[in-house]
């Protein structure tokens, strides 16, 4: 894969913009960096679009309702496409994975391309220190750090939601177990932040949709959340973008997204298999 992580290297999350200004998210969401030749075209095109003013009680309860516990178990599917001079790359990944606030997961990752049957590509198991890659194809596993994982084109194959939760968790967690999202000084400050980033109902599919957007003309990005207004519900991510002539887009699909209360004491350990080999550096992708 070619690499396009250097316009996403600054990606800021849309939750991460919006409490910016409060303290805890200056850090930028390294797990947001994009692997190789990707670019999703959404097929999710609004029948209507309503401009509004931003809903701002929307995305706070959007946020807690995300971050209010700490393991998450995420089943979904992201589409990757890259086009280039009408030459025209999709892949598409379906991840199940587990994630602590504490910076551990579990990620199980197949890909599929071309409407080929899905290929189990890795595991990816985090013990909050140290990440492992288990290819069961090749049989071979690899070691490395958290945070060269997470600088690495990867990191974000995991998913982009259990990206964003990971990278954000400990603080926001934190920061709703105090209540001070309720207080109207850390509101005001909250809506002077949220002044960066555009919001509009959508009708997509029949079903309407609330899409938080952060445009970055500068690095050449879009961000956007796509919300259930209903349940307050995180459905969808999507990063739209160019770098090098090439245009670049991501979307995560959430299929199913549940709290786990109790998680296997093995969940977050990783025991190679007798027949893997380990080796110096180990690609997710089979591609």
């Amino acid at each position: 894969m070619v690499s396009v992580s250097k316009y996403l290297a600054s990606t800021v999350s849309i939750i991460a913009v919006t409490f910016g200004s409060i303290g805890f998210s200056n850090a930028v969401p390294s797990h947001l960096q994009a692997p190789a030749s990707l670019s999703i075209a959404s097929s999710s095109k609004p029948a209507t679009a309503t401009p509004s003013q931003l809903d701002l009680p929307l995305l706070i309860k959007t946020g807690e309702s995300f971050f209010k516990g700490s393991n998450y178990q995420t089943v979904s599917e992201m589409q990757l496409r890259g086009t280039k001079q009408n030459t025209d790359v999709t892949f598409y990944i379906q991840a199940k994975t587990i994630v602590n606030s504490t910076n551990q997961f579990r990620s199980e990752i197949a890909f599929t391309q071309d409407g080929k049957p899905s290929k189990e590509s890795a595991v990816v198991i985090s013990d909050g220190k140290q990440v492992y890659i288990y290819r069961p194809d090749l049989k071979q596993y690899s070691v490395t750090s958290s945070q060269a994982f997470n600088k690495s084109d990867d990191s974000f194959l995991i998913g982009l939601s259990s990206s964003f939760f990971l990278e954000f968790a400990n603080n926001m967690g934190k920061y709703i177990a105090s209540g001070a999202l309720s207080q109207p000084e850390v509101i005001k400050e909250i809506s002077v932040a949220a002044q960066a980033i555009q919001g509009e109902t959508r009708d997509i599919e029949g079903k309407q949709t609330y899409v938080y957007s952060f445009n970055d003309p500068k690095q050449g990005y879009t961000i956007s959340a796509f919300v259930n207004p209903q349940l307050a519900n995180l459905e969808q991510m999507q990063i739209v973008g160019k770098d090098d002539g090439l245009d670049i887009a991501i979307i995560e699909k959430i299929q199913q997204r549940t709290e786990v209360k109790n998680l296997a004491p093995q969940t977050f350990k990783f025991t190679p298999p007798k027949s893997a080999k380990k080796v110096k550096s180990l690609s997710i992708s089979p591609f």
